[in-house]
């Protein structure tokens, strides 16, 4: 930039003396090639380079950032003022450095720290040295690249599943697009939305499609920030398991409605009855297969907080009866108390027939868990396997089902703090039972799990793979 004659930025902390131009080769400034981009959280230099001879003490520069509705001090260097060259002002507390010890070969920059998405905007770097004045202005764009999606499965969609994609820490805005198996943009409907934080600025994305019954099962969805050219990406492929199936039979009749629209009023009549009637039957199948569903997600949820278990070797008696029908089993009970909130284990039945499995209560007012003592069916919770019956035992026994037969391995789900206990079919990944806890005498207590000891030997505990997410 030429040498030009410029009236000083009010500053009330800086007084420049009158600059009359008058030299106008001696010095000048490089104007940058390019925005600066910064990335949130890093730094960024805003360069300001000055060619020719300096001497720092006669040296001043300020350095003003306007945004698109501001304008704002940022920081300034007076070489006059040798106790306190540097001032900082309000908002860049902290955050702006120049370089000093460059100063002598022109590198007027200035660093600027833990770029924040307020941040993006026009600087001005304007330089005073002895009677000479010039300004360059640097341009700094700010992005950010969010965390890999995540792809969740909301549920039935007429005859497809409703999917989203979700994605935070992005700037600018990111825009989001849905693959096929072959990397090719897919055919459905989008619907997208980022959310900025209401002090960070920096975006939350959710995108939203519904993927039809015999489409492309393989799905990619791609988060990209155009502004750094970068991406995130995450694909799944989805079962056929969770759409909800369409029956050929109902299909065939609508067929045959069509093409019999002339046939007599009787034999119209019956059609229309038939058809309603499986209608009727194919809203209960639909409904079903949302529960199933449903019963899968919940399944996988509760799977979710596996915890290891660790059996004391030791048997002791316990009550799983009540005052009319008396039955103590021997049973082996945890090491260690699970912990507060939710915790599921999964016990292998084998080939055991007659077998017991849940969770005691032990507390202050109790016999400890390991103690040799007889413990009462109102401090534990239990589902039990007797002579092909399978029943609940805790708040009251109850017959569940006739036959036990089918299960080879249960999974064991506490949430304390609803105060809830389910078990689940590991290979159906369906629910078998469940039933409320009560605090009992003493609601400080804790819980500990237990399995009995058979004539096959004992339940084993087994250990749970970590779960792979959707």
């Amino acid at each position: 930039m030429g040498s030009r004659f410029r009236p000083a930025v009010t500053l009330p902390i800086l007084v420049f003396l009158q600059i009359i131009p008058g030299v106008t080769g001696q010095y000048s400034i490089i104007p940058p090639d390019s925005p600066v981009l910064g990335v949130v959280g890093d730094g960024a230099v805003l360069p300001c380079q000055l060619q020719g001879r300096i001497i720092p003490e006669k040296l001043s520069i300020q350095w003003i950032f306007s945004g698109s509705s501001t304008e704002s001090a940022v920081a300034t260097f007076d070489g006059k003022t040798p106790q306190n060259p540097f001032l900082e002002f309000e908002g860049y507390r902290g955050r702006t450095e120049f370089f000093p010890s460059e100063f002598h070969q022109g590198n007027l920059s200035l660093l600027l720290k833990n770029v924040r998405p307020s941040d993006q905007g026009k600087y001005t770097c304007s330089v005073f040295l002895e009677n000479w004045y010039d300004q360059v202005m640097v341009e700094l764009d700010v992005a950010a690249q969010g965390a890999e999606p995540s792809v969740f499965l909301d549920g039935h969609a007429g005859n497809g599943i409703s999917l989203s994609c979700r994605s935070q820490g992005w700037f600018p805005a990111p825009s989001v697009v849905w693959l096929d198996s072959q990397g090719q943009t897919r055919p459905e409907e989008v619907t997208t939305r980022s959310t900025p934080g209401p002090s960070s600025g920096i975006f939350d994305v959710v995108s939203s499609m519904s993927l039809e019954l015999g489409s492309d099962r393989e799905v990619s969805c791609r988060v990209v920030n155009e502004v750094l050219n970068a991406t995130r990406e995450s694909r799944v492929r989805i079962a056929d398991s969770f759409f909800p199936s369409t029956s050929p039979w109902m299909i065939s009749s609508l067929i045959i409605l069509c093409v019999d629209l002339g046939i007599l009023g009787a034999t119209v009549y019956k059609m229309k009855r038939s058809l309603m009637e499986t209608g009727k039957a194919e809203r209960s199948r639909k409904e079903a297969g949302t529960e199933r569903l449903r019963a899968e997600l919940d399944f996988w949820e509760a799977r979710s907080h596996a915890v290891p278990v660790a059996l004391d070797p030791e048997a002791r008696p316990l009550d799983l009866g009540d005052a009319q029908d008396p039955l103590q089993v021997p049973v082996l009970v945890a090491r260690d108390a699970l912990g507060a909130g939710k915790c599921y284990w999964e016990v292998e039945l084998g080939r055991e027939r007659d077998w017991a499995l849940g969770v005691l209560r032990d507390g202050p007012s109790l016999a400890g868990p390991h103690s040799r003592d007889s413990r009462h069916s109102r401090h534990c919770w239990a589902l039990c396997a007797s002579q092909g019956q399978l029943f609940s035992s805790g708040s009251g026994s109850r017959l569940l089902r006739e036959q036990s037969r089918g299960l080879s391995a249960l999974g064991v789900f506490l949430d304390s703090e609803e105060e809830r206990l389910e078990f689940y079919d590991v290979e159906q990944r369906d629910l078998v039972a469940g039933m409320s806890l009560g605090a009992g005498e003493d609601p400080s207590g804790k819980f500990f799990p237990f399995v009995s000891q058979g004539e096959e030997g004992t339940l084993r505990i087994r250990s749970v793979p970590m779960p792979v997410p959707l």
